[in-house]
């Protein structure tokens, strides 16, 4: 019996040596999930000459009721909070964070400033230092504005829900920065001695010099999709943060893809092929094996860049259903991660970068300096008209039928031309939810049959002669009038499937059809277009570095 007991003290001795111990452990913080969120758009933004793709409605950032459906589309899939690229104060970015606020207190969500330091509206470093004090004295006290543990045992003491976490005596604000390279350290040093000397605040650097973490508080990496090697690259940086104090947070990127090709004013092209949704489960896991506090998503909305989770078009609700898969996994605690070097596939058309890419605010939606009405902040959002495809429960496949008589309507003969950029797909009706049937390339001709009442879609023959398939309208240019194209009605027919059992049992967001959104009678910002054969000294200002 002394035998079996001296045995069994050595095997578990050797059992808790034997253990791997990371500093970075999940459990030490509260796990967020956050995603960059841009709030510039306006009704002229969905033009296929300047993003990669388009979403399901076609929205205009300023309205209310476009705000509060993301937030609760985001919250559905597992997101925490939005960080949203800001300009400073007068100017629409500005104006619309205001009403989001309010709108995420609503929906006890949370949202966060990413304060772009190379901002059209800042001249100096004294524009910085005073932008920066206005944000401490306006935001960071709201109930919603993010928040986040300090310490790396922080988490032991605080809740979950927001308002816990906001209460927590070891809580803080999070500031999140981009292009903080445009100071030195020594200068950042200075800065936030003015502005908050007692670091009440988190402040979160981006990019790939760590030596600012002799000021700010976190590090992450704005995109990995330039990576050769996602879990190579990703697992560089929890080594290099920790060197600079077991407090500084980590936050590790993920990426759907990339595909800035449109963006005139990015001279380096990202290009990384989704993979239909594998390339961002890749991200995920890389992610998760450097054990991060925090993860970001990048992004939710960033068109031009073709970085975005937001429902589109070609792709429906397919990265919000993974972003729901994965979320609550880093939430409820990592295994200990398997090393791994699997490699990724080499991004297109782009060279190693130096440093970090990030976004750069579409050419058409340069605000003015002048502020422009909007909803306020108290605004009652109206629930939007569009028809759901997710519940509680199951995941809805939305199939439309033809109604009665429209098999005997006769068909047209219309050729078009695919213009997306890489492939369409066809679809077993006219919805981005609907059955895939197979893709289309680019530039080939196809034939119009018939279309929606509303003109969104598109009836082809697909893959032979004798059989349908649906195309979006907004991928394809006739080459001829489309008027005298029959007209197919559709009625949809609505079959469950259920949903994974690592599913959140928090309520998923319905989801909109193509139905166009109306808009409400929100007076339209001052745009200000900018002028095609000169170069404004500020619309440089987000170039990808190699």
């Amino acid at each position: 019996m002394n035998r079996l007991l001296v045995f069994f003290t050595l095997t578990l001795t050797v059992l808790l040596v034997a253990t791997p111990h990371n500093t970075q452990a999940q459990s030490a913080r509260q796990p967020l999930v956050l995603a960059f969120y841009y709030n510039w758009y306006d009704e002229n933004t969905w033009n296929l000459n300047r993003v990669p793709d388009l979403p399901v409605v076609k929205y205009a950032s300023r309205d209310p009721n476009i705000m509060s459906h993301h937030i609760s589309q985001a919250k559905g899939a597992g997101i925490d909070a939005f960080v949203v690229s800001w300009w400073g104060a007068g100017n629409q970015t500005d104006d619309n964070f205001k009403v989001m606020l309010d709108l995420a207190r609503q929906a006890n969500f949370r949202v966060a400033i990413d304060f772009e330091v190379n901002s059209p509206f800042y001249r100096s470093k004294t524009d910085v230092v005073n932008s920066l004090k206005y944000l401490m004295s306006t935001y960071i006290n709201h109930p919603a504005y993010l928040s986040a543990v300090a310490t790396a045992n922080g988490a032991q003491n605080c809740g979950v829900l927001p308002s816990q976490v906001k209460n927590c005596g070891n809580s803080k604000p999070v500031i999140f920065f981009w292009r903080q390279q445009l100071y030195t350290v020594d200068e950042w040093k200075a800065i936030r001695d003015q502005v908050d000397p007692e670091h009440r605040t988190l402040w979160i650097e981006e990019g790939t010099n760590e030596t600012y973490l002799r000021v700010f508080d976190g590090h992450h990496l704005y995109m990995i999709a330039w990576a050769r090697n996602a879990f190579a690259e990703l697992n560089k940086w929890p080594r290099r943060i920790r060197n600079f104090g077991a407090d500084k947070i980590w936050v590790a990127t993920v990426n759907p893809g990339a595909d800035n090709r449109k963006v005139p004013t990015q001279p380096e092209k990202v290009v990384r092929d989704r993979e239909n949704g594998n390339y961002y489960r890749e991200t995920w896991r890389a992610a998760f094996a450097t054990y991060p506090d925090w993860i970001m998503i990048t992004s939710w909305n960033e068109w031009a860049e073709g970085t975005m989770i937001e429902p589109s078009v070609t792709y429906g609700n397919l990265y919000l259903d993974i972003t729901r898969e994965f979320a609550p996994q880093f939430k409820s605690g990592l295994p200990t991660p398997t090393p791994t070097n699997t490699p990724t596939n080499t991004p297109t058309r782009t060279a190693t970068p130096t440093s970090t890419p990030t976004s750069t605010p579409m050419a058409t939606a340069t605000p003015t300096s002048t502020p422009t009405p909007t909803a306020t902040a108290t605004a009652t959002p109206a629930p939007l008209t569009s028809d759901v495809t997710s519940t509680v429960t199951s995941t809805l496949t939305v199939a439309l039928a033809p109604q009665n008589g429209d098999a005997n309507l006769s068909e047209g003969n219309v050729p078009a031309t695919i213009i997306v950029s890489g492939t369409l797909r066809v679809r077993v009706a006219p919805n981005p939810d609907a059955e895939i049937l197979g893709r289309l390339r680019e530039g080939i001709t196809v034939t119009l049959l018939a279309r929606t009442a509303d003109s969104n879609w598109w009836l082809i023959a697909f893959p032979t002669a004798k059989q349908r398939g649906w195309i979006s309208a907004d991928f394809a240019e006739p080459l001829t009038d489309t008027i005298s194209l029959p007209i197919r009605t559709f009625a949809p027919v609505v079959t469950a499937t259920p949903i994974p059992t690592s599913t959140p049992t928090e309520t998923p967001t319905p989801e909109p059809t193509a139905t166009p959104l109306p808009v409400p009678p929100t007076p339209t910002p001052t745009i200000a277009p900018t002028p095609t054969p000169t170069t404004p000294w500020w619309q440089n200002f987000r170039p990808y570095i190699p």
